[in-house]
């Protein structure tokens, strides 16, 4: 039959693949692209070298840029976990003109891949900060210095994080709301996770999930066989199976991820993307706030500075200014714009507008990286071929390129603790490959030759698996503080990990040390051969392997920091000494102003600070909302 219509329709079915190639062609091309972006990627993680801008005051032209500037209802600056969260739910209100700055650029399709996290470090949408030299862990770094990552990106650090989705334990928030911080317990915070979730799960505890959110959670999707031995290890020890994000935490489970069809699931892709079009949403990457601008007589903020393609701009915001540039950069702002210590403030000639101790109570959640084991040459996996598994992936979402290099957790509590209830102290976390992250791959993180050595040069050439060991509530406090009064230099940063007088945080990291070898041990490991690589921690070996002073000693030398940094804006009334923040996230002695990340947690979170943060965004959102309507 004849029909003109699909004669039409033929006609231009034929002249599009005339024009374009044919599917067999475009399908080849398209897979080739990400061929070559990964490659790209793997590239930029040898690379990159990360250094700090200086800004010169005279290439700018403030006057200029104070005519033009432009007016806003809320300005956010950083769009990680919570600036995403909130610009998005702020934007839901139309006659609210809502300005986001990130200084970082949009994650790129490439990045999307999971089992690729661990080259992003290595990147420019890393800011590449370190430690400053460290006496009491870092031994094995060169300098002494550790890596710092944090997300120089649109969707912040969840665009290079490992994507666990951990809330943490229902005390840690009861803490936090005993410490003056009202709507901060647990009751109040779980409807926020929830809000914020879709749970995409085999096995969850139904009523402390939600679906129809804008995170999706999901299982791996794509695990090792040694998953399911890492639970019936801890079975066999009689640790139970439970959801860790549900009623109890105390137990082993495989990981919950914020990926969406086994893709990366950042906040930005989360959050912003739905809200891209809304007219009242300006988002604006690669623009770098360098100030919030503060009225010294009424202490009221009124706006930012910010560099955006090598000019200075100004905007204004009507109703209020949000941080949520992470506890790093937060805390370098506040301080940059006359809200910190007065001397410091005063040694680096910034004038002070409030004096509040921010940056003073830096906690952060250190992981000790000593714990390699090798399996029988018996058991060795043979390797699947790169371009059947991006195809598999890009196809189905599936295979070993959805895989994240964490595959179980386990929540417990040693013989250490001394609390009397059931709150777990060390997290262990189970990953099928034992390598150090970036390996000599990432120049930001450099670990000493000698140290490679003797920890994961043994390991080449055999199947094996690790168990991460991290203490839960450190006692050890850091701080960080600007380098000078450059916006562009970097905050310098003493996380002083293990140096608490009581010891508290080393015979912890030594329990849960013990506690992960005995999981090796058992019956499902041992039936592979497992086996721990024996050869001593450079710098270690004066004493004896396995002992005591042996395991804290390689604490010390190779332990890194997770980068789950808090308090470096705590929250707490103004009668707290330590507190830069309100329970209603209100600077102290700042009108207008709000922080809102995860710097702002009083406690330390017993996992990971994804959710979290996610969490703050939401309640932050729903806050500043009620405040002015």
């Amino acid at each position: 039959m004849n029909h003109p219509l699909l004669s039409l329709l033929l006609h231009g079915l034929l002249l599009i693949q005339t024009i374009q190639g044919s599917p067999f062609e475009l399908t080849d091309n398209y897979i080739h692209s990400y061929e070559q972006g990964i490659e790209e990627l793997k590239r930029a993680a040898r690379e990159t070298h990360f250094e700090e801008g200086v800004y010169d005051p005279l290439k700018y032209n403030e006057a200029e840029a104070l005519k033009e500037a432009h007016q806003y209802d809320f300005i956010v600056v950083g769009s990680g976990a919570s600036g995403s969260v909130i610009a998005n739910r702020l934007s839901e209100v139309p006659e609210w003109k809502v300005l986001l700055l990130e200084a970082g650029a949009p994650e790129t399709r490439f990045m999307q891949i999971p089992s690729l996290s661990h080259l992003l470090q290595g990147t420019k949408y890393n800011w590449g900060y370190t430690t400053a030299p460290q006496e009491s862990w870092c031994l094995g770094m060169v300098d002494k210095k550790c890596a710092c990552a944090t997300g120089k990106a649109l969707g912040g650090s969840t665009v290079i994080n490992s994507m666990l989705y951990t809330r943490g334990n229902a005390r840690d928030y009861d803490i936090w709301a005993d410490h003056g911080n009202e709507g901060w317990c647990y009751k109040d915070v779980l409807p926020y996770f929830k809000k914020s979730e879709n749970a995409h799960l085999h096995n969850f505890d139904r009523k402390y999930h939600n679906q129809g959110g804008p995170i999706q959670v999901e299982d791996p999707q794509y695990v090792s066989p040694m998953a399911d031995l890492f639970l019936h290890a801890g079975e066999e020890l009689g640790i139970k199976v439970v959801d860790y994000n549900g009623k109890e935490q105390l137990g082993f489970s495989k990981a919950q991820v914020t990926t969406k069809h086994g893709k990366r699931n950042s906040a930005a892709e989360a959050y912003l993307l739905p809200a891209k079009t809304r007219k009242n949403l300006i988002i604006k990457p690669l623009s770098q706030v360098t100030e919030v601008i503060i009225n010294p007589h009424t202490k009221e903020a009124f706006g930012v500075k910010y560099l955006h393609d090598d000019k200075l701009y100004i905007a204004k915001a009507d109703k209020e200014v949000i941080l949520a540039a992470g506890a790093f950069n937060s805390p370098q702002l506040l301080m940059l714009s006359g809200v910190g210590p007065k001397e410091h403030l005063e040694e680096l000639s910034i004038p002070l507008i409030h004096d509040l101790p921010v940056g003073k109570h830096m906690k952060d959640h250190i992981a000790f990286l000593g714990l390699n084991f090798i399996l029988d040459e018996a058991t060795q996996e043979q390797e699947t071929d790169a371009h059947h598994n991006l195809v598999t992936w890009l196809r189905e979402g599936k295979g070993p390129m959805s895989a994240i290099s964490i595959e179980g957790l386990g929540y417990i509590k040693t013989e250490a603790s001394k609390d009397k209830t059931d709150y777990p102290d060390v997290e262990l976390i189970f990953s099928p490959k034992s390598h150090y992250s970036g390996e000599t791959e990432n120049s930001n993180i450099r670990i000493k030759k000698e140290i490679y050595e003797t920890m994961w040069k043994p390991l080449e050439g055999h199947k094996t698996f690790s168990i991460t060991v991290m203490p839960t509530h450190p006692k050890s406090v850091g701080h960080l503080k600007l380098k000078s009064k450059d916006p562009l230099h970097w905050p310098v940063l003493y996380n002083n990990q293990l140096s608490d007088p009581d010891d508290h945080d080393i015979e912890t990291m030594l329990a849960g040390i013990k506690k992960a070898i005995a999981i090796a041990e058992t019956t499902p490991f041992k039936k592979l051969g497992a086996h721990l690589n024996t050869q001593p921690v450079a710098g270690c070996e004066q004493h004896e392997f396995g002992s005591d002073h042996y395991w804290k000693c390689a604490a010390r030398h190779v332990s890194i920091s997770l980068r789950h940094q808090t308090g470096t804006c705590k929250m707490g009334p103004d009668t707290d000494k330590e507190a830069i923040v309100d329970h209603k996230l209100q600077v102290h002695g700042i009108h207008k102003l709000r922080v809102a990340d995860a710097s702002v947690i009083p406690v330390s979170i017993t996992g990971h600070l994804h959710a979290p943060t996610v969490m703050i965004g939401e309640k932050a959102a729903d806050l500043i909302k009620h405040y002015w309507k």
